[in-house]
């Protein structure tokens, strides 16, 4: 197999920067996608389950074949706006 060089230096200062840099974003997009995960916030969820209703996560999941993956296609919709995470819905592929 041929190897494919690299002039990336991983003991520079400016590597260890760009990836501190790069993983403050990973940390922030992976708190942006557990909000949208949540569904809202207890208050919401909490709201949605006294009137006897499934999340709409829960739904799809009892959709999709068992033991199939789903593919959530915009989990992060909307981030940097002014509406809230995830857009209030949810799109995916499933079987």
């Amino acid at each position: 197999m041929t190897v494919l060089p690299t002039g990336l230096d991983t003991a520079s200062a400016e590597y260890a920067a760009n990836r501190a840099a790069m993983l403050a974003k990973l940390d922030e997009l992976a708190v942006e996608h557990t909000r949208a995960l949540a569904g809202g916030g207890e208050k919401y969820v909490a709201r949605h389950r006294a009137r006897g209703k499934l999340l709409a996560r829960e739904r799809i999941e009892l959709l999709v074949d068992e033991d199939t993956p789903f593919l959530e296609l915009s989990p992060l919709a909307a981030w940097g706006s002014e509406y809230a995470v995830g857009a209030s819905l949810v799109t995916g592929i499933g079987v």
